[in-house]
């Protein structure tokens, strides 16, 4: 009986090893809230993912049923940085990822973020080329 036990909770460090902060791919678990697969609804596939190797995030877009990575690392923002893109709610984004170069960035809300463009039920918004708006993370694919 006691070997069942035994058993029963061998999965569980597995399961946990799996939530650790290494290199994350798509699919993968972690208890970063950057990384994982997005879209500009909550029902349809993955427009774009973040991803980390080595120590850097990366974003990569889904383009024809392809995904298409940006080679450029994204930064990790300062607060005064994330204060030039929400100037007056600076202190209700949790972390933002920026591409350098510009026309890519991802913010996560802290909770209870009420600012304006956030959706209801989404704590993220993106920064693209073409404007800004909520994004919803969805399953990778």
């Amino acid at each position: 009986m006691r070997l069942f036990h035994i058993v029963l909770l061998l999965p569980v460090p597995f399961l946990l090893s799996a939530c650790r902060d290494g290199d994350n791919g798509p699919g993968m678990l972690s208890s970063d809230p950057m990384l994982g697969c997005f879209s500009t609804h909550p029902r349809k596939p993955a427009e774009f993912r973040i991803e980390q190797q080595q120590g850097q995030y990366f974003v990569s877009f889904n383009r024809d049923d392809q995904w298409q990575r940006d080679t450029t690392p994204l930064q990790v923002s300062s607060r005064a940085d994330i204060a030039r893109f929400f100037k007056d709610d600076v202190d209700q984004i949790d972390k933002a990822l920026v591409r350098p170069t510009g026309g890519f960035g991802i913010f996560h809300f802290n909770p209870g973020a009420t600012l304006k463009g956030k959706d209801k039920d989404s704590d993220y918004m993106a920064l693209v080329l073409i404007g800004a708006g909520p994004v919803f993370q969805v399953s990778c694919p």
